[in-house]
């Protein structure tokens, strides 16, 4: 194990990090002390509040600190997708018509295409290639009409395809466009590329609260949110032990996030190496090297990706079908659709941290007879 003790420990047959994972005992024991110290409303000014607004004030500075940014530079709010939202609508907000155009992958998240298309006068998706990176000369082209914005994931949750950021921050830059990153699943996992504006995570990628998202605004950006940040907290009321807990779950990778990312690396590529011979019919997807270290999706010829999901379920083993920003709803993945896969046969394993490495093993023992009981 790589992580300092306590390690989080998930579920023997647990795969889906992109889903959730367990936090780490140090972030579940700080949150515990910022429900005891921190419940006021840090914008009061009494001893509580007070105190209450120095736990937020020191969750942020702590955030600031793991990115490489100015505390100033971090807002703190209810998810990762509403950071976007809100960098969308700041970004974009009191814009003249005409001037709301934006430029994005054909494979960001919904977090990022739902808000665009509702605050955007026009939106431009820019293709990507068969392994889900985007054709930069294809966003180069885009970017030739004015925009008002750029949006890049940093990496692809559904593929683990890392996108060329730097590149396309280059052109954004020439183009006096202001990028914006969606980092999930990318935190904690590998080292922020240069060149964005502005960046949108969640807390719940690097073992923190799924209730705390982050946004990073680099100063020289001009954003205006629709409601103003209290106290570096923008959109609904403030989550002081959330904000701690996400801070210190950073914390605590900090030192060792790259020893880890280097075994799930290992795992993983023992995964794009090994599926193809568990079954006949399984086609792996995604880059084969610029990836993140822990998402491996594969395709499964004549079957449904669900009923393989259902049949692992009951051998024990949790991991994920097509879109999980879609699946509620039964929709297709749009990122593979982008990349002419089909979404429906498709299955993704996701490590979480602390992933035992004999897990991997029992998986690959337990898929191919749930694909053959998926099948009849």
């Amino acid at each position: 194990m790589t992580l300092p003790a306590p390690a989080p420990t998930p579920p023997p047959g647990y795969l889906d990090a992109v889903g959730g994972q367990p936090l780490p005992r140090v972030a579940r024991d700080a949150w515990l002390a910022a429900v005891d110290a921190g419940w006021s409303d840090p914008a009061r000014l009494h001893h509580e509040g007070r105190r209450a607004g120095a736990l937020l004030d020191a969750a942020r500075a702590s955030i600031a600190a793991s990115l490489g940014v100015l505390p100033a530079e971090v807002y703190l709010t209810t998810s990762g997708p509403t950071a976007i939202g809100v960098a969308v609508g700041g970004l974009l907000h009191g814009r003249p018509a005409g001037g709301r155009r934006v430029v994005a992958s054909a494979v960001e998240s919904m977090a990022v295409l739902s808000p665009a298309r509702g605050a955007a006068e026009e939106l431009e998706l820019v293709p990507v290639d068969h392994t889900g990176r985007v054709v930069v000369a294809e966003f180069e082209r885009a970017l030739a009409r004015p925009a008002a914005l750029a949006c890049l994931q940093v990496a692809n949750p559904e593929v683990g395809t890392v996108q060329p950021v730097a590149e396309v921050a280059e052109l954004t830059r020439a183009a006096g466009v202001p990028l914006l990153a969606h980092a999930v699943q990318v935190i904690g996992r590998l080292a922020l590329p240069e060149g964005w504006d502005v960046l949108g995570a969640a807390a719940r990628d690097w073992g923190g609260p799924a209730g705390v998202g982050v946004l990073v605004v680099r100063s020289h950006v001009a954003w205006r949110p629709e409601e103003n940040p209290d106290r570096g907290w923008v959109s609904g009321f403030p989550d002081v032990p959330g904000a701690v807990a996400a801070a210190r779950a950073l914390e605590y990778l900090r030192d060792a996030w790259t020893a880890e990312a280097s075994r799930q690396r290992a795992l993983t590529a023992r995964l794009r190496e090994l599926l193809p011979t568990a079954d006949a019919g399984i086609v792996v997807t995604g880059a084969d090297d610029e990836r993140l270290p822990h998402v491996v999706t594969f395709a499964c010829a004549d079957v449904v990706g669900e009923a393989v999901v259902d049949r692992l379920a009951r051998a024990g083993f949790s991991v994920a079908s097509g879109s999980a920003c879609t699946s509620d709803v039964r929709m297709p993945s749009q990122v593979l659709a982008a990349m002419d896969v089909e979404a429906a046969t498709s299955l993704r394993v996701s490590l979480p941290l602390g992933c035992a490495d004999d897990a991997v093993d029992a998986f690959l023992t337990a898929l191919p007879a749930a694909l053959a009981a998926a099948r009849t």
